[in-house]
């Protein structure tokens, strides 16, 4: 059991960087092939950038067509980011200090974390406005909430090795993996994380770059209806 998921993590993680690789010649070939003509001008960069920033870190875009739902998906994804942190630490040796200190914050995330995504499936099931969310959005929602309740049973009740889980983590990072820790919950909370690992898709990564596209378009837009 232990040879297939330690075998498994190799192989999920070589095919997100190869769909993440092969997305990015996907978009930058697409780029080049349709050119934005900028009439008379290009738009600021500095204003383009700048607006996507907000776009992406406050999600401006959704906060403007749907509040509810704005609030569930950036709470969702701040205890999402705090709970990462808090994890790193069985990636890392020695840990850095500032990943010892966000301990508590992703301590109290992970308790936020399913909270918000009840929210959101709720929001999605009941609004009017969300009837176009599609299976698999919400079968990726219900991984999460399935992997954090794993790990909030581990934590509160069915506390594994932690020593154990860091030699087993740093093994894999390292090439030289060891033994995988005792129980049940531990390997079934680390396949989840790679079948939800394997569902990313791999254009979230390249996000940012789209978007910067779109505002780019849009603010040079109204020039180009302007000399036509």
């Amino acid at each position: 059991m232990g040879t297939i998921v330690i075998i498994a993590v190799y192989g999920v993680y070589a095919a997100f960087w190869i769909r993440f690789f092969l997305h990015t010649l996907v978009w930058w070939h697409s780029r080049a092939e349709n050119p934005v003509v900028f009439l008379p001008r290009e738009p600021s960069a500095i204003k383009t950038w700048v607006l996507t920033i907000r776009d992406v870190a406050l999600f401006w875009r959704l906060l403007k067509v749907n509040p509810a739902l704005w609030f569930g998906e950036y709470m969702f994804h701040a205890t999402f980011l705090l709970v990462v942190i808090r994890h790193l630490r069985y990636f890392l040796d020695p840990v850095p200090t500032w990943v010892w200190n966000m301990q508590l914050p992703g301590l109290i995330a992970g308790y936020i974390l399913p909270v918000s995504l009840i929210y959101i499936l709720a929001v999605r099931f009941f609004s009017e406005r969300e009837k176009y969310s599609s299976p698999a959005n919400v079968l990726f929602l219900a991984l999460i909430l399935a992997i954090t309740g794993i790990g909030l049973l581990m934590y509160v009740f069915f506390k594994p090795d932690l020593a154990a889980v860091k030699l087993f983590a740093l093994g894999i990072l390292s090439f030289a993996p060891a033994p995988m820790p005792g129980g049940v919950l531990f390997p079934m909370h680390l396949v989840l994380v790679l079948v939800l690992v394997g569902l990313v898709p791999s254009h979230i990564v390249t996000a940012p770059l789209v978007m910067f596209e779109a505002r780019r378009r849009e603010l040079g837009l109204p020039k180009v209806m302007h000399e036509e």
